[in-house]
């Protein structure tokens, strides 16, 4: 029993000694981290951080951290973050995020409110750690752009998979349930429309094919998209339903080029929502409902409207309909 109980005693101090050992490793790898964003030019900055935890986990804390990156205008910067892992499992990490955060942008300032906002990564028990999962998820989330525009999620689920089928290649899924509008939107949008003021559900399964794997090299190899495979994106608003599906990847310009068929049920829905949006002009309306209406019709069915939309040359279309430009998917580097 002694024997037993020495031998309890000496397994406690070797592993509260690696503990406190693998503590002060992380606080050393942090300082140093952040030491080398700033000598990079980056801003990386905190009010101050722990490690706790003691015996089975490293939680680190850090109180007002800001990253920014000047040469591009984006940014972050919350109350605080927080960092979970598991000793015996250093390459899962679960991160809470503050209730109040501000995302920075070149053109806009996007302030992010959450009941409940959480994300975790999973890599591969390897030495360049390629990305195997991350996920991000949220409830109650509201955001309020210096621009003017507000956007609101009664949840939120967003989840990245590494495809070990394919090379760099990785599986997007994304849900939202209870999406809020901007409020001028909806106030453009008229009565008729026969909408209510939340969108029930967004869901998109998505396919990403990039140049390089997520890696901790990422930031070397700078991983761009080099094709997107729209597998479905389904929209329920009242009555309204969109399904779309395709594929789409960057032209010579980096512009998104490709085709995604959509079908809108009870499209005669979707006229003033494209007038809201600024579209279509309210005097031709008309004219497009028609136009739609006989587009339904040809289809066979005249509560169902199939068309696609086009990206080609740097513009986009909506069947007949021009959109404007098209996305930049990727910038082009010469």
């Amino acid at each position: 029993m002694r024997k037993l109980t020495w031998l309890l005693i000496a397994l406690t101090i070797l592993w509260s000694g690696g503990w406190f050992w693998g503590s002060s490793k992380v606080r050393e790898g942090i300082d140093q981290w952040f030491a080398a964003q700033t000598a990079q030019g980056y801003i990386a900055q905190n009010a101050g951080f722990s490690v706790l935890g003691y015996p089975n986990r490293l939680d680190v804390t850090f109180d007002a951290p800001k990253f920014a990156d000047p040469s591009t205008g984006f940014g972050w910067e919350g109350q605080f973050l927080q960092v979970f892992t598991m000793t015996w499992k250093p390459w899962h990490i679960i991160a809470a995020l503050p209730p109040q955060q501000t995302i920075r942008t070149p053109d806009q300032d996007i302030g992010i409110t959450a009941t409940s906002l959480r994300a975790s990564a999973r890599a591969l028990p390897q030495m360049i750690l390629p990305l195997d999962e991350a996920i991000l998820e949220g409830t109650t989330i509201e955001a309020t752009s210096t621009q003017g525009w507000t956007l609101a999620l009664g949840s939120l689920l967003l989840a990245i998979r590494a495809d070990h089928t394919g090379t760099n290649a990785y599986d997007v899924a994304l849900t939202g349930t209870d999406l809020e509008p901007d409020k001028a939107f909806l106030a453009a949008l008229s009565p008729d429309a026969g909408l209510p003021s939340r969108i029930a559900s967004l869901r998109a399964d998505l396919k990403a094919q990039l140049t390089a794997p997520l890696d901790r090299t990422a930031a070397d190899t700078n991983p761009r998209l080099t094709g997107l495979a729209v597998n479905e994106v389904a929209v329920t608003w009242g009555d309204l339903t969109v399904f779309a599906k395709g594929k789409i990847e960057p032209d010579a310009d980096g512009y998104a080029a490709g085709k995604i068929d959509i079908a809108v049920t009870n499209w005669q829905r979707l006229v003033p929502i494209l007038v809201a949006a600024g579209v279509v002009k309210p005097e031709v309306a008309p004219t497009v409902s028609n136009m739609l209406k006989a587009m339904a019709e040809q289809n066979g069915s005249p509560f169902v409207l199939e068309m696609p939309l086009t990206l080609a040359s740097g513009r986009m279309s909506l069947g007949p309909l021009p959109l404007g430009p098209a996305p930049l998917m990727t910038p082009v580097t010469n």
